[in-house]
């Protein structure tokens, strides 16, 4: 282990210490947010596990899918660094669309950040590949990676195809979250109180307030830009993650809710397994990043653009 400065772990100390009283919730009060949570929900449900022959009759021979993508980068600083991207969909038996791209800003016009770049080209890849497997496929329930209102904000064109497409075709498109960052809850009166410190995130206030296969909606503050949010704990981890549909297809969401109970295990992290398979598949490593760059790329090329220079220090 490293030797570290005293001062370092004193500071440390004293960040769990502060972070313990400003931020961590007494059983009281989660007690009080419970009961204001059902005084301000639209809608507080507990989810159930659908059988499979009920799972079989409730989706009429149509399919689930999945949609995840996945980038990497060489080592280096904008613009010397390439990244490599690959999005999948997927149904439950097997039938697949693959999406992949690259992306380098040596080469690219400087009008706009390499963050945004990334954030376009990952999302346009994952809406294009959910996009052709509901044009090969009669999916029923359509699982993407995240919120779909990332999607929207990301690539607009493509999220809009995306969409008309499945309301055309019946099929439920469903944004799966597994990190919630917003701070909505403190915009009602019943939570104002709760303003209190530096950052209010809904992740930190329902921390183990929930209980394990229960969702909650609040349309005051869970419904905009033509879209439904729902919070939920799965699995086995006090914390919240959440999805989010199109309002045409809100009337679904007990549905929808009882889809990912089933197809989250009881003991996971909260997130349904078939996105993690999918997640799996379609990750970029490093290792597979370093043999492309090593296998298609002139050594002269990687040397003047692609090596820095403190991968040549002798320790």
């Amino acid at each position: 282990m490293m030797d570290l400065s005293e001062e370092i772990i004193s500071k440390l100390k004293q960040s769990n210490n502060l972070l313990r009283k400003q931020y961590s919730n007494s059983h009281s009060q989660k007690d009080l947010i419970r009961q204001n949570l059902r005084k301000s929900a639209t809608l507080i449900r507990q989810m159930e596990t659908i059988s499979a022959g009920h799972l079989v009759n409730l989706l009429e021979g149509r399919k689930i899918g999945g949609a995840d993508g996945s980038v990497n980068q060489t080592n280096g600083e904008p613009p010397h660094v390439l990244y490599f991207f690959q999005a999948l969909a997927k149904t439950t038996d097997g039938k697949e669309q693959w999406a992949s791209d690259l992306y380098v800003p040596l080469l690219e016009e400087q009008d706009e950040s390499s963050g945004n770049r990334r954030s376009y080209l990952l999302a346009k890849l994952e809406l294009e590949a959910a996009t052709r497997l509901l044009e090969a496929e009669d999916i029923r329930v359509m699982l993407m990676d995240g919120a779909l209102y990332h999607y929207r904000i990301d690539a607009p064109e493509e999220w809009e195809a995306l969409r008309a497409l499945a309301l055309k075709n019946d099929t439920l498109l469903v944004g799966v979250s597994e990190e919630i960052t917003t701070e909505n809850l403190v915009q009602l009166p019943a939570f104002a109180p709760f303003a209190k410190n530096p950052y209010s995130y809904d992740r930190d206030l329902l921390f183990g307030v929930l209980n394990q296969n229960e969702m909650v909606y609040l349309e005051d503050i869970q419904h905009k830009a033509g879209l439904t949010s729902v919070w939920m704990r799965l699995g086995a981890t006090p914390a919240i993650t959440g999805f989010d549909m199109l309002e045409e297809q809100a009337s679904h969401m007990a549905f929808v809710g009882d889809l990912l109970c089933t197809l989250t295990p009881k003991e996971g992290r909260g997130i349904p397994l078939w996105l993690d398979y999918i997640d799996k598949e379609i990750r970029i490593t490093d290792q597979l990043v370093e043999g492309l760059v090593e296998q298609y790329l002139d050594p002269d090329v990687r040397k003047q653009f692609f090596t820095k220079m403190r991968q040549s220090r002798p320790y």
